[in-house]
Parts: C-alpha cells; sequence; structure tokens
C-alpha cells in the first residue's frame, strides 16, 4: 500500500476488507472476525488519538499506518494453516 493512498486505493481496500470479513461470517472463522473488527477499531481510534497533541503529519501517519493493518488476520492465518498441516498429516500419514 502506498504512503499516502489515494481514495481509489483506499476504496480497494474498503472492498476488500468487508469481503474478507464476509469469508470469515461464511466460513465461521472466529479468529479471524475477532481480528478484523479489532483492526477496524484501531482505524477508527487513530482518527481521535492524541486528543489533538500530535501534529497533523503525525496523526496522519497513525491514521495511515492502522489503515495499512485493516487486513491484517496473522493469528487466524497461523491457526488456518496449522489446521491444514494436520488435516494433510492425517490425510498422508506416510509423509
Amino acid at each position: 500500500m502506498p504512503k499516502n493512498p489515494t481514495l481509489k486505493d483506499k476504496v480497494k481496500v474498503y472492498e476488500q476488507f468487508l469481503h474478507k470479513i464476509s469469508m470469515a461470517c461464511t466460513c465461521m472463522d472466529n479468529l479471524a472476525i475477532q481480528e478484523l473488527v479489532q483492526n477496524a477499531d484501531a482505524f477508527s481510534y487513530a482518527h481521535r488519538q492524541g486528543n489533538g497533541e500530535l501534529s497533523d503529519r503525525q496523526q496522519q501517519e497513525l491514521i495511515n499506518n492502522k489503515f495499512n493493518k485493516l487486513l491484517d488476520t496473522p493469528k487466524a492465518d497461523k491457526a488456518r494453516e496449522e489446521l491444514r498441516q494436520k488435516r494433510n498429516e492425517i490425510q498422508n500419514p506416510s509423509s
């Protein structure tokens, strides 16, 4: 993601974010849903964080940082990968 995303970049990320939430709900991936909601909360809070004590540049950097992490779900990704590995071990015990 660019350091200063354009409106087009932001819309693309928002669409991906909503799609990822939808897929997590469809798959009942509660960990991914939890992480995505936490990301949205952190992004929202970044707009208020600092109570006016940060410079405009610092505030925008904080907002951009949280925006760039909207799609991150490291715990859910790790859990899915571990589950995938276990499933492969069960299906291919000789490996």
